[in-house]
């Protein structure tokens, strides 16, 4: 796995259709990061942005059916032309959600991402999860071999990857299961959205999937780690402003942050080089 240099030094340009609590934190992350956002959901523009981005972002949250439309038809436009992330926010819940999420994943989406409860839905599993929030219930370390399995059981032309206390991700003959983070990035809105516009990015920079994901999971998690340890109060939100103003400096004040990354790569523990991640044992 080849380390991705944060911020990203090519800018990509990624178009975002994404919740629309969040639209404003996940440009801003995007930025922070040294990407480019457009948040558009104008189905007279795709035609002409697809000749500009680099990436595609389709956040299931906030539907109506005019964003259905924007969705459909921006995964359309996309097919084959660029990377897509689709984050299917609201599936355990919703049955429109669902129906959507099966639909743009004819498009073999490069990333498929939920919380580890939408991620069971996805597969046929039963979930504990209530409307957006995953449920612990769900995050059993029997529960996440489980869900491994089944997500394994999934098209593998996608990579998948389900969040919660512990993230997996799924890549054809790999599993990972990724072990930072901290309990405050469930308390405020919209960090797994702000996690789909960070998957985008780096796969717009040029990233594999596989790396992408890896590493989008880690950075905002190791993200949030170093703001707890530099907050003054258990407000969340001063957590919030100083996990956001970590997204920015990350990369910066630790070139080396990869180092802390935590996990499981096929059940080995991770482990580093200079240039590279992977499995023990590899």
């Amino acid at each position: 796995m080849k380390k991705i240099k944060i911020p990203l030094q090519t800018a990509p340009l990624i178009h975002c259709i994404t919740n629309a609590i969040s639209v404003e934190t996940v440009a801003n992350a995007l930025l922070y990061i040294g990407a480019k956002p457009i948040m558009t959901e104008d189905t007279r523009a795709f035609d002409d942005l697809i000749r500009q981005t680099n990436a595609l972002l389709l956040n299931l949250g906030s539907l109506s059916s005019t964003k259905e439309q924007s969705i459909l038809a921006a995964s359309e436009v996309a097919d084959g032309k660029e990377p897509i992330v689709l984050d299917v926010v609201g599936i355990a819940s919703a049955k429109s959600a669902m129906q959507i999420a099966k639909v743009v994943m004819e498009k073999k989406p490069t990333i498929i991402r939920g919380n580890i409860s939408e991620m069971r839905a996805l597969c046929g599993l039963v979930t504990n999860g209530r409307g957006v929030d995953g449920s612990p219930l769900d995050q059993t370390d029997d529960e996440l071999a489980r869900l491994i399995v089944a997500l394994k059981q999934l098209p593998q032309e996608s990579v998948y990857v389900a969040t919660g206390a512990k993230d997996i991700v799924v890549a054809k003959d790999n599993a990972w299961i990724l072990s930072n983070g901290v309990p405050e990035l469930d308390r405020f809105t919209g960090s797994g959205d702000m996690l789909s516009g960070l998957l985008a990015a780096l796969l717009g920079a040029g990233a594999s999937p596989e790396d992408a994901a890896v590493q989008a999971v880690s950075y905002l998690n190791i993200s949030g780690e170093m703001a707890k340890t530099k907050a003054t109060t258990a407000g969340i939100a001063e957590f919030r402003q100083l996990f956001l103003n970590e997204l920015s400096l990350l990369g910066i004040d630790n070139t080396d942050w990869t180092n802390q990354i935590r996990g499981t790569k096929n059940g080995k523990t991770i482990i580093f080089s200079d240039s590279k991640i992977w499995g023990d044992g590899e």
